[in-house]
């Protein structure tokens, strides 16, 4: 077992050495949140450890100082704050649907051959003729009326083809 040296020197030594105790700060915890935050040694040591809780700081300081000037003035309030709320409520009902335009009423061949003549013109020189995404709804829809006029005709869509050749001669 070994006996531990003395840190302090003997009485008679310590009054011959010249002795001095260096205290040095380590750091500190913070004001707001007792983080411990440590000092480097140089400049003024931190109070805070984060700019977040330095502002948190200041806000309550200037809070009360703040309380305190209310107070003095007289215009600080006892009482809690009153809220109003209005509460409005709002019944919708749903728009009715829009009526489909109707193709107008043909019952003739005559008619239609009308309307089929003012939908050449339209596409020729109208702005139907320009609206190229309708295109492809007239064209299947008029492959149907075609297909449809060739059932219903005795003999069928070739039979009509031939006929109609003849007569444009």
């Amino acid at each position: 077992m070994s006996a531990e040296p003395d840190p302090l020197p003997s009485p008679s030594l310590r009054r011959r050495l010249h002795m001095r105790v260096e205290e040095r700060l380590e750091g500190r915890s913070c004001g707001w949140c007792s983080v411990f935050v440590a000092y480097s040694g140089r400049g003024r040591p931190p109070s805070y450890c984060s700019k977040s809780c330095r502002n948190r700081a200041w806000e309550v300081r200037t809070a009360e100082a703040r309380l305190q000037r209310d107070i003095v003035a007289g215009t600080a309030r006892s009482e809690p704050v009153r809220e109003v709320i209005r509460q409005t409520v709002v019944q919708t009902r749903p728009a009715p649907p829009p009526a489909e335009q109707s193709a107008p009423a043909v019952s003739t061949a005559a008619g239609w051959m009308t309307l089929l003549q003012e939908l050449t013109e339209q596409l020729r020189e109208g702005e139907l003729g320009r609206q190229h995404w309708h295109h492809e709804k007239l064209y299947r829809r008029l492959t149907e009326v075609a297909a449809t006029l060739g059932e219903a005709y005795p003999g069928g869509m070739g039979h009509l083809q031939r006929n109609a050749g003849r007569r444009s001669r």
